[in-house]
Order: C-alpha cells, then structure tokens, then sequence
C-alpha cells in the first residue's frame, strides 16, 4: 500500500522527536517543531508524527492547543491469586449490578425526564424505546437501522441492553487476567462506547479486583449517548476507585483523525459496536480494525465483541480473519492446532455464562402479561482476541498426522472410530438427553459437532461437560458421521470414547519422559 506523501513524517522532525523522547520525560510537541525551523502547524505534525507516539512508547494530552508527550509508565503483569480468583468466580456465578452504577442510572432517568425513574409515564416511554429497538436488532445487513437520537432511546438502552453488556465486560477483563494479560496500570480505548457501558465495567471490575489503575479513553458519535456518558461517569464513580475516564471523542469510528487516537494503548475494545455499522464492509471494518491497532502497543490487544445469534457471530468471524495481518495476529478463541488458518464462512461461535439478576429498573418495567419482554439476562456473547505478537504453538501442536485426524478428512473416516484434536468452540448446545459441543481444528470448512447421548457418560468421556469455551481437546475413538440435513459432521463420544484437554495429556506425557515406568527416583 503506498502513503500519500503528506502523510509521511518528515525525516528531520522524526530524528527530532525519537532524539527527545531518548533524552527528556516530556515535551511538547512546539518545541519539536521550532528545533526544526519552525515549520507546520502542531494538529498538521502531529498527524504525520502519530504513528511514531506508539513507536517511542510516547503518551500524549492536548493541551491549550499543543500536544504535550511524556514517556509511558512502566507497568507491570497483574497476576491474581487463588483468592482473588476464588472471589471473582463467586462474583460470576450469580452477577448483579453494583449498586452505585444502578443508581447512577436511576438518577440519569430522573435528570433527563424530571420525575422519578418508576414513574409510570415514563416507564410506558422506556417500554415503547425497548420494543422498538428490539425490533431493529434482530433486522439483518443494511436494514437494521439502529439510532439513540432521542432521550427515550438511551434510557431504554440503559434499562435493558446495559446489564447485560456491563457485566459481560466485566468477564472480558476477568479472562484478560487469568491470561496473564492485563496490567497494573492500563491505558484502554473503547470503540463504539455508547453511554460508557465498557468505561463503567473497567471502574467495577477494577474496584472489586484491586492492585490495578487505568485510564480509559473512547469514541462515540450519538450526543445523546455522550450526555449520558459524561452524567454516568462524572458524578458516580467511587473516588477509591483509581481509574480516569476522559472525555469521549465525538467522532464516526471510520472518520477519526489519526491525530486524536491515543498512543501506546495496552487494550483496544469494539463491543457490540461492529454489527451497528451496517453500510461498512467487513474488509473494511477489518482495515478499520488494522489502523486503530497502530495506537497498540507491542504487549496490547483487541477485544472484538457481538452478539451471540449466528449472523453476527458469523460476520464477526469473518471480520477478525479480515483484521489479521503480519502485524496483527488472531489469539483466540481460535487455535489453529495444524498451523494452518481457517476460513470462517460458516463458523457460529459464542461464549454462554451465569444470567445477572434482574435490576429494579427492570423489575418496574417487566409488570403486566408482557413483562418478560423487559427482562434482559441472558450472558451469551462472540468474541475474538487479537494481538501484535504471535501466538505460541500450544504444547503438543502440531498434533501428528498418524495418531489423530484433520476435520477437513472426515469425509474419508464417515463411520470409522478415529482420534482427532479441536477446540472446544461452544457451551452445550443440546440438551440433557443429548450434549452438544462445536469443535474445530482450522482445518474444516463445514461445521462439525461432538454429540454426547446422557446414557454414553462415562468417567472417561464426562470430562467434556466441564471443559472451558476455547479449551484444546482430544478425542480418542469417537465415531465419524455426516448429516446431509445441516451439511455438518458428527463424532459421536460414546462409552468407550476418551476426552480429555490437550494440555493434560501432554503434562502426562511429559511426566512420563522424565520418569520412564520402572525407572527409580
């Protein structure tokens, strides 16, 4: 791709900046300009410097119309302990709204409206915006027309879609740490941030966990959202909590001047923001994505994040495989245990977790024959990791061609007993009679599916009902079929069928090499 000569820094004023960043703490960017003969405006030069903020691990604030840079802290891994952990579980099996976000929320109701958020006018109001915008989110491509131009919009969006997003946020961050990959200080860009739902899950989250700081920056384009946003996140925030949350940028995610990204970010975020931008491509949400990442630090990464039905799950599939580059690198939940990436066209993909408790918002809301339609509580959420490193082969991977099957063979082993390696690409699907699991290996185009009967249960299969979403797994002599109806396949686990996570059959076997059966210690 060639770049428009306006748009390369000049030589002399990147000499100038890395010499700076090399020598002093912080600068402004006017003295970068007046040591190179005073040339260029300071928004002009700080366009064509941008993508060198991040290069220099360079942070940078406006200032009374200068850009000020200093060097970005050190900041260290923030590793939980088995307490912590043990909290955090508990916390997610039966989540709820804090109470200070609840009546944050409460108060913006009584702000916007002047009466008090169960009054029954405007309740009716908030059900109207609700039904309305459920009607748009199930609408498909350029169809789906979802605006939050009018008060009630936002206020329905709080009462019923918020919940659910505030806390699903809340377990991205929680797997961010169990994956060694948040920081003890975080610098965050939210994309599509709304009325500061994710902005709000990085105060909670962090206020419950502790031992952690960040600042967190956004975009959103609705100033309806943004005036919510800055009621949400000015005025109820506990002062204990140590996170900065600045003022959204009001800008379209695809028109933002590159001047006004923060550098040297540590975690980028698009949650359910990607399906609303229904006259972008995915090519070019994609390219969209790949730019955003210049402001990524080394160590950062991207959470991409859609609903669960199977549109979107798909499209966000194909949108994280059009994002990745040799810069830019797919984490998970995909693993490719062949070396080989996949082609996602048909690949419907999505995380289930422990409902939230209704709020009291939705309990006022959810009175009458149709109140089920208010209550929102479901946890069920695409997603997809990418980072500028690449991914480290998995213990065990490449799995050998002699011991276990690609899935893109299967057609050859149709009611043969094989071996195969997958991940684990859903929760159960089925039902008690019969579980349900999508797996995949990168190497199959068409969906394949573990079928587990109630009455195949053994202690050597069982395993497979309590391995975790993206988990790698082996399964040995389980039963290859195809099912013309869905174009799918099938390895059903019976009995005499053994899963268990790569990773534990590898520690055995590797325990096995250090200590041969028969060898003293």
């Amino acid at each position: 791709m060639q770049i428009h000569p306006s748009l390369m820094p000049d030589p002399g004023l990147s000499d100038l900046l890395t010499e700076y960043a090399g020598k002093v703490d912080s600068f402004f960017l006017s003295e970068i300009i007046r040591k190179a003969g005073g040339k260029g405006d300071i928004v002009r030069t700080a366009d064509t410097l941008w993508p060198l903020f991040t290069t220099l691990d360079l942070v940078t604030e406006w200032v009374e119309g200068d850009l000020h840079l200093s060097k970005k802290p050190p900041s260290g891994t923030r590793v939980l302990t088995p307490a912590e952990a043990k909290k955090m579980e508990a916390f997610f099996g039966d989540p709820s709204l804090s109470p200070w976000i609840s009546g944050c929320i409460h108060g913006y109701i009584e702000k916007k409206t002047g009466k008090s958020w169960d009054d029954p006018v405007v309740l009716q109001k908030i059900r109207r915006a609700i039904l309305s915008q459920k009607e748009q989110y199930w609408k498909e491509g350029q169809e789906k027309r979802i605006s939050y131009g009018k008060g009630y919009s936002v206020l329905g969006y709080l009462a019923y879609q918020a919940p659910v997003y505030l806390i699903q946020a809340e377990h991205l961050l929680y797997d961010l740490a169990l994956r060694g990959l948040l920081k003890t200080s975080m610098r965050i860009l939210d994309c599509g941030t709304g009325p500061g739902v994710v902005p709000l899950a990085v105060a909670d989250f962090l206020g419950r966990l502790g031992g952690c700081s960040a600042e967190v920056y956004s975009i959103e384009q609705s100033g309806e959202f943004i005036e919510a946003f800055r009621h949400l996140t000015k005025t109820c925030i506990p002062p204990e909590i140590p996170v900065t949350i600045h003022p959204p940028i009001e800008s379209d995610l695809t028109g933002i001047p590159r001047h006004c990204l923060p550098p040297s970010l540590d975690l980028i975020v698009y949650q359910n923001v990607l399906n609303e931008m229904t006259v972008t491509t995915a090519g070019e949400k994609g390219t969209m994505i790949r730019e955003h990442a210049r402001a990524l630090s080394p160590e950062g990464t991207i959470l991409l994040v859609e609903p669960a039905d199977m549109a979107n799950s798909m499209d966000l599939r194909t949108i994280a495989h059009q994002a990745t580059s040799r810069e830019l690198y797919l984490h998970a939940p995909c693993r490719f245990l062949w070396g080989t990436p996949c082609q996602p066209e048909r690949c419907w993909s999505f995380v289930e977790k422990d409902p939230v408790r209704t709020t009291d918002l939705m309990e006022a809301l959810s009175t009458g024959n149709d109140g089920y339609k208010f209550r929102n509580t479901d946890i069920k959420y695409s997603y997809a990791l990418l980072r500028k490193t690449r991914p480290s082969w998995e213990p065990g991977t490449p799995l050998s061609p002699r011991e276990y099957a690609r899935l893109s063979t299967l057609q050859r082993h149709i009611n043969r007993r094989i071996n195969v390696g997958a991940v684990l690409m859903s929760g159960n699907i089925g039902d008690r009679n019969t579980y349900v699991f999508k797996i995949c290996d990168g190497t199959t185009r068409r969906p394949v599916y573990a079928i587990l009967p109630s009455y195949h249960i053994s202690p050597w299969n069982e395993a497979l009902l309590s391995i975790p979403y993206g988990t790698s797994v082996l399964f040995t002599s389980v039963l290859a079929r195809f099912n013309p109806k869905y174009d799918a396949y099938n390895l059903l686990v019976s009995r005499e069928s053994r899963v268990a996570p790569l990773a534990v059959k590898y520690s055995r076997m590797h325990a096995r090499r250090k200590n041969p059966r028969g060898k003293k210690r």
